[in-house]
């Protein structure tokens, strides 16, 4: 295997853990199985697990419902009623002790401990099923970390049998991370593998808070009130708050859906969140032309949400909403991602003039980690940064010194070139040029649709053109659709074109199909003699 098919072969961090997570919840539910036979065999006095007196498999029996929850939660697994069912029996049985402690009927402190920690987890697998993944993950987190404690007072303290102890301790750690792998797509936790500095402070602090809560525990067992530990435990406490609602509050105050949101929008965000979670979101390539070789020149690539039931879902109704709630930064980074995988695979892509065209949100140009993600993609698909455009548009532009700007500019510097969407359309393009590294401008579809025969578009059009001649950028023309546009464009010296003319959007076995098609017949010298084959092919991929 060559190092290109390596690094076609490569995938991401997040991909990677998410298909290996049923793994992890199915081993957690068949140690808990086990623990839930060894539990119970001793509460029937069939064998003795416990010098102590045993009690009925409660918490082995729950966390094995959660982690099977967990385990039909997962893609490619569509219904959403089971799961939910499972891991909301599961809460039930967890309460039992506790239920029973606070009825005075059990008084055994670890023992309620333990069930409200397996009652955590039951509430993080509920979590998941119901689409709220951050507050999945503070809940797995607090499991864990209560878990550490309880286990470490567990080898210090418990007199009995260890070992069915252990295994069920185990299985409720596999669980915790089944979650924390499920939801790894979104909050805190894609923070954190993400390749970046903040990523890796954030995760630093995350792990001091481990080692604070296990030593605190440990403190509480060898010195149980002592005049030096309740300092320190107020130390602990107030790291701990800090941490959470610093650091995890305020993922879950953007996960949260402000209540005035009509309910409509609202299911759209919950639609929305279950597609990026099933890797719903697929892209289409529209192709890109060069008017003076004729010949394909590259593709941009757009976002497709691939419904299960419903099909094929216009952009039109889904990309305002995930601008509005933020998820349009996860599904840049899916679209970016399939595309250079993709691209990878385009048999011409070798070729030094053709290039891979996405468009980036505003949103996603102003995270502070944009520029590590974008990294992190290009490594792991092996696609060189000098084939890839990033397209955005003037709303996206930025000042000097606003966010943003140091990052267009972080971008150029690795290779990759900048484009500007729907140019034209704006009032204050024009001052972004002397300051930003662009190497293309797009015609806004709105002037090429008139051409040409409306003068005032003609004007722009050539203006554009002129604009591009002097600044060394070039200019492609947007929603191109008949030949006498094409001519006209081709007249005033634009570069490239893309639009209906040559073809719609088209998935990647179409776009391959066409590509291949199209590379047979490279000559545009007469446009009107292909108009008909590339109007059917166009049509029959609608």
């Amino acid at each position: 295997m060559t190092a290109q098919n390596k690094k076609q072969r490569s995938r991401s961090v997040i991909r990677f853990l998410m298909e290996y997570n049923p793994r992890i919840s199915i081993l957690g539910t068949a140690l808990a199985a086990i623990a839930a036979i060894l539990f119970g065999l001793s509460w029937l006095h069939i064998i003795a697990i416990f010098n102590t007196q045993p009690t009925p498999p409660v918490n082995s029996i729950s966390i094995m419902l959660s982690g099977l929850s967990l385990f039909l939660s997962r893609t490619p697994f569509r219904s959403k009623r089971l799961p939910l069912a499972i891991a909301t029996v599961s809460l039930l049985i967890a309460m039992t002790k506790p239920l029973l402690g606070a009825a005075g009927l059990m008084s055994s402190l670890w023992i309620l401990t333990n069930s409200t920690i397996v009652c955590l987890l039951a509430i993080a697998a509920i979590l998941v099923s119901i689409q709220k993944p951050v507050a999945a993950q503070v809940i797995a987190v607090l499991a864990i970390l209560l878990f550490g404690a309880s286990l470490l007072g567990v080898v210090q303290t418990t007199p009995g049998s260890k070992v069915a102890i252990l295994i069920l301790y185990a299985s409720g750690f596999l669980v915790a991370s089944s979650v924390l792998i499920r939801t790894i797509y979104r909050g805190p936790l894609y923070r954190m593998v993400s390749a970046g500095s903040s990523a890796k402070y954030i995760f630093a602090q995350a792990f001091l808070v481990v080692l604070l809560a296990i030593g605190i525990t440990y403190l509480s067992i060898h010195n149980t009130i002592h005049p030096y530990f309740v300092p320190m435990a107020v130390i602990a406490i107030l790291c701990l708050i800090y941490f959470v609602v610093l650091k995890l509050m305020p993922f879950l105050s953007h996960e949260q859906v402000q209540p005035l949101v009509p309910p409509a929008r609202r299911q759209a965000i919950n639609d929305i969140e279950e597609a990026l979670a099933d890797n719903q979101f697929e892209s289409y390539y529209q192709p890109q032309i060069d008017f003076e070789t004729g010949r394909l020149v590259g593709a941009e690539a757009l976002a497709r949400w691939i419904h299960p039931e419903n099909g094929v879902v216009a952009p039109a109704d889904f990309i305002p909403v995930a601008e509005q709630s933020g998820q349009i930064i996860e599904i840049g980074y899916q679209i970016l991602e399939r595309a250079c995988i993709d691209a990878m695979k385009w048999p011409f892509f070798e070729r030094a003039d053709v290039n891979l065209s996405v468009n980036v949100s505003p949103l996603q140009l102003k995270a502070p980690d944009f520029l590590d993600n974008v990294q992190r993609i290009l490594n792991a698909t092996g696609l060189p940064a000098e084939k890839l455009v990033l397209e955005l548009t003037e709303t996206a532009l930025v000042r000097r010194g606003e966010p943003g700007f140091d990052t267009i500019w972080a971008l150029h510097r690795l290779g990759i070139s900048i484009a500007v969407d729907d140019f034209g359309t704006g009032y204050s393009c024009l001052a972004y040029l002397s300051d930003l590294p662009v190497q293309y401008l797009k015609i806004d579809q709105s002037f090429i649709k008139k051409l040409p025969d409306d003068s005032p578009s003609a004007t722009i059009a050539r203006s554009i053109v002129g604009l591009g001649c002097g600044l060394q950028i070039k200019i492609v023309a947007e929603g191109v659709e008949t030949v006498r546009q094409e001519e006209f464009l081709k007249s005033i010296k634009c570069h490239k074109a893309q639009g209906f003319h040559y073809s719609k959007p088209m998935c990647q076995e179409d776009f391959l199909d066409w590509a291949r098609d199209f590379e047979e017949k490279p000559s545009l010298e007469n446009p009107a003699q292909m108009e008909g084959k590339r109007v059917f092919i166009a049509r029959g991929l609608s």
